[in-house]
């Protein structure tokens, strides 16, 4: 069903932070999209002004919350941008292999049930060169900063649309399968739930044992065709000659 008072009063309470410093890291984030670009968690869409669509070819947004989404849509129309906002979870992405050559997600990955599902699809839906560009508050690497952290997080979680403030991000994007690239640490002042990080990650090929990339194998439908097996030799026969090739003679 959604968050439908989280939903009004986002933009309302994040709009001092985004004034403060929000702002500047959206446009590093999104400002940083290339080609056909996917983001996960849009929320109320305060990251699509911040694209350049000079270089962006394409962009899709996904939402799951019905009263964020109606609010991303209603943002895009206002600035007459040509953003695609579907309903979809990011931990399962409706989407065939490799197709996005960015995918960006801010503030985001405290919220997913599943976050290392999420990044998996993140990985998958990625082309190769790829880059997933991120914005995220995580957990403190300092003990007094993180029992802060694990002592508000049920009632954040419950004001803030199911945040969990203390997860570590950056363990978890590598143990996606990506390499992050680019990486800054902030300390955001004045913000109940700190610090943030901001970076560039790109996928990390898994080579299966025949030298292809086993995790986008495993992502794909096991009914994809396979070749027909070789007929056995008879011993002592010549060996059969090989077949012409298509288009020569």
């Amino acid at each position: 069903m959604g968050h439908p008072v989280f939903a009004v009063l986002y933009d309302a309470v994040l709009f001092p932070f985004e004034r403060l410093y929000y702002a500047r890291q959206r446009r590093l984030v999104a400002g940083g999209a290339v080609g056909r670009t996917l983001e996960i968690g849009a929320g109320t869409g305060a990251n699509f002004p911040f694209y350049d669509f000079g270089r962006v070819r394409g962009l899709t947004a996904i939402e799951p919350d019905p009263h964020m989404r109606a609010r991303a849509e209603a943002r895009a129309r206002r600035l007459g941008l040509p953003i695609e906002v579907l309903d979809a979870r990011a931990e399962a992405l409706p989407f065939p292999d490799g197709a996005f050559d960015t995918v960006v997600a801010t503030l985001v990955l405290c919220t997913v049930e599943d976050p290392a599902s999420a990044l998996r699809e993140v990985r998958r839906v990625l082309a190769p060169g790829g880059r997933f560009r991120f914005m995220e508050h995580v957990r403190d690497e300092h003990h007094a900063g993180r029992r802060f952290q694990e002592f508000i997080t049920p009632a954040w979680r419950a004001m803030a649309g199911g945040c969990s403030p203390a997860r570590d991000t950056a363990a978890a994007i590598r143990a996606a399968g990506l390499e992050i690239v680019e990486l800054e640490h902030l300390r955001l002042a004045w913000y109940p739930v700190r610090p943030h990080i901001r970076g560039v990650a790109r996928v990390v090929p898994q080579a299966g044992a025949d030298g292809s990339d086993a995790t986008r194998a495993a992502a794909r439908p096991a009914s994809m065709p396979h070749a027909a097996p070789t007929p056995p030799r008879t011993p002592g026969a010549a060996p059969a000659p090989p077949a012409p090739r298509p288009g020569r003679r």
